[in-house]
């Protein structure tokens, strides 16, 4: 092999581009990739894999970008046979602002982002629009939790354990039902006026609509 050979191919080894093309939108991580531009001269790889976290435990998808610039490794000095390892952040695609070296970032397009702050110990994501979770089962342990929101609908069947405070208006649209706790205590004190639309009953029947005897003989009736 001639020496110009040998060298072509220990110069193709490790080759930095730019992704000129990908196969992103067919859900494939494959890309072709300009590694020397001068002019209107170009060359360009043919569709090479990209190195990415991928086998039967777990599968990791982020689509390529054109212009992306990237490192194409060739084991064998033939850069149409490569591999392409990514990114390498540049004047075109800086690290996100809140990268320091206590917090992690993954910012996506949209604006998405999620970070960590292991200085301060916290994790936050901030979502521009939606956030889906589907699971069998869901648990949350914490000390204190804090939910403000315009409006908030829980659609199921609901268990509180301890004390339920209200501090505005409380509506019950299908009906009320209270039961005493296990020791026999109240099981529902109001320190306020109660005003209804419609009638009372207890054990005994109607409450409002009930006559009772007086003392001296006369009749109650109801108002």
């Amino acid at each position: 092999m001639k020496l110009s050979e040998i060298l072509r191919k220990l110069n193709n080894i490790v080759q930095i581009g730019t992704i000129s093309q990908t196969k992103s939108k067919d859900g494939k991580a494959l890309a072709r990739v300009i590694l020397d531009e001068d002019g209107d001269e170009k060359r360009v790889t043919a569709f090479l894999p990209v190195i990415s976290l991928a086998n039967s435990f777990a599968r990791i998808f982020i689509p390529l970008r054109v212009n992306e610039q990237v490192l194409v490794l060739s084991p064998f000095g033939n850069a149409n046979r490569g591999f392409i390892l990514r990114s390498i952040f540049n004047r075109g695609c800086k690290e996100p602002s809140e990268a320091n070296e206590n917090t992690a970032v993954i910012e996506f397009k949209d604006g998405t982002k999620l970070t960590y702050d292991t200085k301060a110990n916290v994790l936050k994501i901030d979502a521009v629009k939606t956030i889906n979770i589907f699971c069998v089962d869901a648990n949350i342990k914490a000390t204190t939790v804090y939910v403000k929101a315009d409006n908030t609908t829980i659609e199921s069947t609901t268990l509180v354990k301890g004390t339920l405070t209200v501090t505005d208006l409380f509506s019950a649209n299908g009906g009320m039902k209270v039961q005493p706790s296990a020791d026999g205590a109240v099981a529902a004190e109001f320190n306020c006026d109660i005003k209804t639309k419609k009638k009372i009953f207890d054990e005994k029947g109607n409450v409002t609509d009930h006559s009772h005897s007086c003392s001296d003989g006369a009749t109650a009736q109801p108002r």
